[in-house]
């Protein structure tokens, strides 16, 4: 269920369904952002074979070197993410995307372990503060009645860029080699960067949050500035509110704690789960018997099937609570990853149409319910506390995306069996859906 126009923040002061050009174009370039963003954590996993290839590096240093990024984009989610509340949405956006590019471009020039870890772990830091940011930059210029669905959309764009970038690599990397491709991505990720400095006004709901003096001629010139009709006075917003830290404190005052810790407890299993079956399931189905072919094509029915699902449970929600929808999905698909535990010792006898189906169908309600989850975040916190309550729940799951990997190898090394580590890594998700049903959905005072 969308926010309603009773229970809509003070701050929301667009047009509740129009979007006009400039809106447009704003929404557009947060989208390529987003895709950038995507290819960017990715492009590290892409490159591996060629790295390991080129520099003949162990498996524990190229170990170190995919894990840089992840824990860099955990750090800089929870510790970072407070500055698009302090400074601006606009400038935060920019600013690491700009950072993020040339950490990234400036890998052409590494040639040791220490120094590409470095640099990955720079361009997470950025990334990290880039995620918990964009979506409240976007649902801060969208229309209350159109947000969900275009959160969900921005959330998508992210599978778009891995899905398409990885084309993209898999086409050039042999011309321009793995250091190209980095330098190419991050001259990509600076130039769009500067172009949202240039053309993405700052945030309306922001300006009204945090700027006592000027205020409404700020709010009525990027209201002039994206077509929409100017305002004789501003919403009230309290003191309290305008000033209000943005610190993990004000997540967790009497009226938000609760929330926020069934919030933290939902994303922290979500990456559990997802994560492995991103990060295993070439493996696993190398390992039931399918071809290496086989296994890279089948396994890219979870990422098509997460935009599929982005996409349909942001729609669904013009009907239906959210939370009740990705809890709804998380059963699903955890009910799926039950049933393929069970198919694994016969699965090289199946069809490559049913084995694809059942992972297209996993990546629509798993990875659709979690990517979803960034709604929740969004619909949850005021526009003063939003980046930051973002960031640490972002924060807190990029933990569970870290130990995941980890935790299945080392199931896997102490003998466990493929059906059982698929129950195993189920039951996180359902424990994220038990979390998020329970979750009030309304913005917390």
């Amino acid at each position: 269920m969308t926010t309603t126009a009773e229970d809509a923040p003070a701050t929301d002061i667009l047009h509740p369904s129009t979007i006009t050009p400039r809106q447009w174009l704003i929404l557009a370039l947060c989208m390529m952002a987003s895709m950038i963003e995507g290819f960017d954590i990715v492009v590290i996993a892409y490159a591996a074979p060629a790295i390991s290839q080129d520099w003949g590096i162990s498996a524990r240093e190229l170990g170190v070197v995919l894990s840089a990024g992840v824990f860099g984009m955990a750090l800089g989610a929870m510790l970072l993410a407070w500055l698009a509340d302090r400074h601006g949405r606009r400038l935060v956006v920019g600013g690491t995307m700009i950072v993020a590019g040339i950490a990234t471009s400036a890998v052409i020039v590494t040639n040791a372990v220490a120094e590409l870890a470095v640099l990955r772990t720079i361009a997470g830091l950025a990334l990290g503060v880039l995620i918990a940011t964009l979506p409240a930059l976007v649902g801060e210029f969208s229309p209350r009645r159109h947000r969900t669905l275009i959160i969900s959309v921005l959330i998508a764009s992210a599978n778009v860029g891995g899905f398409v970038g990885g084309l993209i690599l898999a086409a050039t990397i042999a011309d321009v080699g793995w250091q190209g491709i980095f330098l190419y991505a991050g001259l990509l990720t600076v130039a769009l960067g500067v172009l949202i400095l240039w053309l993405v006004p700052e945030s309306i709901a922001f300006t009204i949050s945090r700027k006592a003096d000027g205020a409404l001629a700020t709010v009525n010139r990027t209201l002039a500035s994206i077509g929409q009709n100017p305002i004789a006075q501003l919403p009230p917003v309290t003191d309290n509110q305008r000033q209000e830290s943005a610190s993990i404190t004000s997540l967790l005052t009497p009226m938000r704690r609760s929330p926020t810790l069934l919030l933290w407890t939902a994303f922290f299993p979500a990456f559990l789960v997802v994560y492995f079956v991103s990060s295993w399931m070439p493996q696993i189905l190398t390992g039931a018997g399918l071809s290496q072919q086989q296994a890279i094509h089948c396994a890219t029915a979870l990422p098509l099937g997460a935009i599929v699902g982005n996409l349909l449970i942001g729609w669904l929600a013009g009907w239906w609570r959210i939370n009740r929808l990705i809890a709804a999905a998380f059963v699903l698909g955890c009910g799926c990853m039950a049933v393929l535990s069970e198919l694994l010792p016969g699965l090289a006898t199946m069809s490559f149409a049913l084995i694809w189906t059942m992972l297209f169908i996993i990546g629509i309600s798993v990875l659709g319910a979690f990517g979803n989850l960034y709604n929740v975040a969004l619909m949850l916190y005021p526009v003063q506390i939003r980046g930051t309550g973002l960031g640490w729940s972002a924060g807190i799951g990029r933990a569970g995306a870290v130990i995941s990997p980890l935790l299945a190898g080392a199931l896997m090394g102490a003998g466990m069996s493929m059906p059982a580590l698929f129950l195993f890594f189920a039951v996180p998700g359902l424990i994220a859906a038990l979390c998020v049903s329970l979750i009030p959905m309304r913005e917390l005072p």
